[in-house]
């Protein structure tokens, strides 16, 4: 199940007044698997309780490379073993 989806659920549980264990064992008796925790739960707790109802993932952006590409390409041309 997409985790967008399980947010909303999150949401509702707080909207409905559901304290931080009933809403896992409510999100979690639906579906018959483990699909909500504690802490996912606390943290999207926190999250709409400041105002912020945006139920998407911010985005995090790619990690700077390491290697430079073109040592690379001249390192593999090289020895390509």
């Amino acid at each position: 199940m997409e985790i967008s989806k399980i947010r909303v659920f999150m949401k509702y549980e707080l909207h409905r007044g559901a304290t931080t264990r009933q809403a896992v064992v409510n999100i979690n008796s639906v579906f018959g698997i483990q699909v909500a925790t504690n802490a996912t739960v606390v943290r999207w707790r926190k999250e709409f309780r400041s105002g912020d109802f945006d139920l998407c993932n911010e985005p995090r952006g790619q990690p700077k490379t390491q290697m430079d590409n073109d040592v690379l390409k001249a390192t593999v041309e090289a020895n390509s073993s």
